[in-house]
């Protein structure tokens, strides 16, 4: 019996219960470890969804959530097995049960899948073979019905090695969920190949090795997201790279995966889906604020990676602009704490445009030659003395970085410095530890997307009822409430995105950068292995390992990137330690490059360049090095 089957019933309450305590701060126990202000997010005895692996005497249990697929996954001359497909939400999503006997001295595994609606004798194929084409199987076999929405499949025999199946064997799988007529859509899909070894537990991120790609385990210092990682992409689709579900995902989390990337990508105005094929989401229809600077969430973030600075004179419709009525970030009287350049009636509140670039030259030891340049912004109609110009950042990994305990927090705090910023929530007013948005000013994911949508797009929830506006003004017009339920779903879908592996593991150039980068301090604030708590409600963010390159702390980074206001206890100059994870990707991702919180910098040595204050030594010892180690360290962080 599936693992939907038993305890199907428990998916809304799963949902509510996450709602919930991101909502409420009742009971909340202190951590001794970290400041006697600061609230726990996850303390012990928070309420959890079951692991995905269980572990009983006579088995080893794994449970995960997939959807379906338009090819396989090494077809790359397809470029189709990593895109979503018309009307993805629309139950095509199934859970995978494995019960491995094998790992407790038995000699069967079986898998269990669980439909949302009847299959045509759905196929499971296992032991990758790829002789006659890069999609074959060693066995495949048509699933066992055992009722409308369960299947099974029992094997005993390693099909490859023509042998009983035996503990260390490596297990590729694809479940394809062939949908029954009538039904909206194909009816025709594939399914994720998985990776599971026999006696571990768990679905692993693979990579494919030898002339056929045969899946092994990504080593340790690949996995950048823990089990979150994703497998190697094969299928020549870089721009996909950032829209994966996480390969540990839970089956409660598969539905609300793909109706959180529905809202995700439709425009909150006319319900138009970002990709062809997929009819208007009527309900969002009018949900778009008056007021306004974008009109989705993928149309800021570009395929879940990082927005790009605007061309000159052009209207800044990916970025969010904090202004203030003084230095302390005070609200403007007429802009209240954010610009909406947009307007669906009337006048907008004001414009702003890039109206060039200041450019400066300066000279790495060696004497060769940079070129630093820094956006130089024009008003339109209210013009604010005080402003800060920020684009929208990559989105993956920020479930695992929710994980993260505030003790570490406080632990890196005392070890390296920096400054742990204590952050309102602003549903319980409780002192959060604030570890998203570029200074730090949201302390979960849930708030920092119903910020995004509050002062970006106009939308209120229950989070932020209220549109943000200046104290002389009286009509912003209409304000449509998005609903708990779907800030859930859009919540879900961010915390559970994959994060892509690390590349280049084994190349020496990138080794040494490595080693550079560790040389220059670098890591002291870009820290390289992170553990998440065991205490977080989802099970896939749960005791992770994971790979970040950020300490989530406010360092001062001197006078050339300071804006000229605060922000909260975040002064001018203080900036929240980029995580670096998927930064190597992001003119795959988004098919050109600009980093640092306004874009000014057109490659990884001018992000570099820009840093002082904290991190002077190490910019300094960057630009010292010969162009052979600079090219070295900036090639391991293109690995990332």
């Amino acid at each position: 019996m599936s693992f939907l089957n038993r305890h199907g019933s428990r998916y809304i309450r799963a949902i509510a219960v996450v709602s919930a305590l991101s909502c409420c701060g009742v009971g909340i126990a202190q951590d001794s470890t970290v400041p006697a202000s600061v609230v726990p997010l996850f303390p012990p005895g928070t309420p959890q969804e079951p692991d995905t692996i269980e572990e009983t005497p006579t088995a080893i249990i794994t449970r995960v959530g997939d959807r379906v697929r338009d090819r396989h996954a090494r077809e790359g001359e397809f470029q189709a097995y990593d895109h979503f497909l018309s009307l993805y939400w629309q139950h095509r999503t199934v859970a995978i049960e494995i019960i491995d006997r094998v790992a407790r001295g038995g000699d069967s595994i079986t898998y269990n899948m669980t439909s949302l609606v009847p299959l045509d004798e759905p196929n499971l194929r296992l032991f990758f073979e790829g002789k006659t084409t890069p999609a074959q199987y060693s066995h495949n076999v048509v699933s066992t019905q055992v009722d409308p929405l369960h299947y099974t499949v029992t094997v005993r025999h390693n099909t490859i090695e023509r042998r009983p199946i035996q503990v260390g064997d490596r297990i590729e799988m694809e479940f394809s969920p062939f949908l029954k007529p009538p039904v909206d859509g194909r009816t025709n899909y594939y399914g994720t190949a998985f990776l599971y070894v026999v006696g571990q537990g768990g679905m692993l991120p693979w990579e494919g090795r030898g002339p056929r790609l045969d899946s092994h385990p990504l080593p340790a210092d690949a996995l950048l997201g823990g089990r979150l990682t994703s497998h190697r992409q094969y299928s020549n689709e870089p721009v996909d790279l950032f829209k994966q579900m996480a390969t540990n995902l839970a089956p409660v989390s598969a539905q609300p995966f793909v109706l959180g990337r529905r809202l995700h990508h439709s425009d909150l105005g006319t319900g138009l889906h970002s990709e062809t094929g997929n009819p208007v989401f009527p309900e969002l229809v009018g949900k778009l604020g008056n007021h306004h600077v974008g009109r989705s969430c993928v149309a800021c973030h570009k395929n879940n990676g990082r927005a790009f600075p605007a061309e000159p004179g052009a209207p800044l419709t990916s970025y969010l602009v904090r202004v203030g009525a003084d230095a302390t970030g005070k609200p403007h009287p007429q802009l209240g704490a954010s610009l909406q350049s947009q307007a669906g009636q009337g006048m907008p509140e004001a414009g702003v445009s890039i109206s060039g670039w200041d450019e400066t030259d300066g000279k790495y030891a060696d004497g060769t030659v940079y070129r630093l340049r820094k956006p130089r912004y024009q008003f339109t109609g209210v013009v604010p003395e005080f402003f800060s110009v920020r684009l929208a950042p990559s989105l993956v990994g920020q479930g695992l970085l929710e994980a993260v305990e505030e003790s570490t927090g406080s632990e890196l705090a005392r070890a390296n410095g920096g400054h742990l910023r204590i952050v309102s929530d602003p549903v319980t007013s409780e002192p959060r530890w604030g570890r998203f948005g570029w200074k730090g000013g949201q302390s979960r994911v849930k708030s920092q997307i119903a910020g995004a949508l509050n002062n970006d797009m106009g939308v209120t929830t229950s989070i932020y009822p209220r549109v943000d506006r200046g104290s002389e003004q009286t009509d912003r017009g209409p304000a449509a409430s998005l609903s708990d339920d779907d800030l859930d779903l859009m919540y879900r879908y961010v915390a559970t995105l994959g994060v892509p592996p690390r590349r280049d593991l084994e190349d020496p150039e990138t080794q040494r950068g490595e080693k550079l980068f560790k040389q220059a301090q670098c890591a002291t604030c870009h820290v390289a292995t992170l553990r998440t708590s065991p205490h977080h409600p989802l099970a896939e963010l749960r005791n992770q390992t994971i790979h970040p390159f950020t300490d989530l702390l406010l360092h001062d980074l001197g006078d050339g990137l300071a804006d000229n206001m605060a922000d909260g206890t975040a002064t001018a100059a203080q900036w929240r330690t980029t995580p670096l994870w998927g930064i190597g990707l992001t003119r795959q991702v988004g098919g050109d490059e600009a980093y640092l919180h306004d874009g000014r910098a057109r490659s990884l040595s001018e992000a570099i360049l820009w840093h002082g204050g904290e991190a002077q030594a190490s910019r300094e010892s960057f630009r010292q090095m010969p162009a052979t180690d600079r090219a070295a360290l900036v090639r391991f962080l293109g690995s990332l």
